[in-house]
């Protein structure tokens, strides 16, 4: 029987690191008019998708889990890429109508990792089970964890939407594997 002695922050940190990877890789050359289409009617497009995922992020885990402020309303006030952010509920609605720059918006989301990754490396286990309140989102009280596991699946289920809209531009979506697939 397999024993995980890993502190869940550490796991927690390593899950964020990789779907960080696979957004980013999801968003290599990509040009402008890829970015800002999206099907109509549909899903959001991918700067929607991606400022969804960048915003959230920073309320899930600067604001609920570690208790902070979000960095776009500190030392990115002004400088995420959307002038005003998504809401927490209907953001895709949002997404249709904002004007977003994707240069702004990369910078910040490179912000906000680092911030998540220095939460995740300095923070305990003992903290991440504290409760915290998401009735915003209609959940109510839950343990700062689960805030991660929202944000973190928030990035994976997004990144998948991502890759889904550029097959539909006729592009790949995901990035191509790096380093080597074992085999057993």
């Amino acid at each position: 029987m397999f024993h995980n002695t890993q502190a869940g922050a550490a796991v927690f940190r390593m899950f964020f690191g990789a779907a960080h990877d696979y957004l980013e890789g999801t968003l290599q050359d990509i040009q402008d008019n890829v970015v800002q289409w999206s099907p109509r009617p549909g899903p959001a497009s991918i700067l929607g998708q991606y400022a969804h995922i960048v915003a959230s992020e920073d309320w899930l885990v600067n604001v609920k889990a570690r208790g902070g402020a979000a960095l776009m309303a500190t030392i990115y006030a002004g400088r995420t890429g959307f002038q005003t952010p998504p809401p927490v509920v209907g953001w895709d609605k949002w997404a249709h109508s904002a004007s977003i720059d994707f240069a702004a918006l990369r910078d910040y989301a490179q912000a906000v990792y680092r911030a998540t990754d220095e939460f995740l490396g300095a923070t305990t286990d003992d903290f991440l089970r504290r409760p915290i309140d998401l009735s915003e989102v209609g959940m109510g009280e839950v343990t700062a964890s689960h805030a991660l596991v929202l944000a973190a699946a928030n990035v994976s289920i997004h990144t998948g939407e991502i890759s889904a809209l550029k097959g539909l531009c006729g592009l790949t979506g995901y990035p191509a594997l790096q380093g080597k697939v074992q085999q057993e």
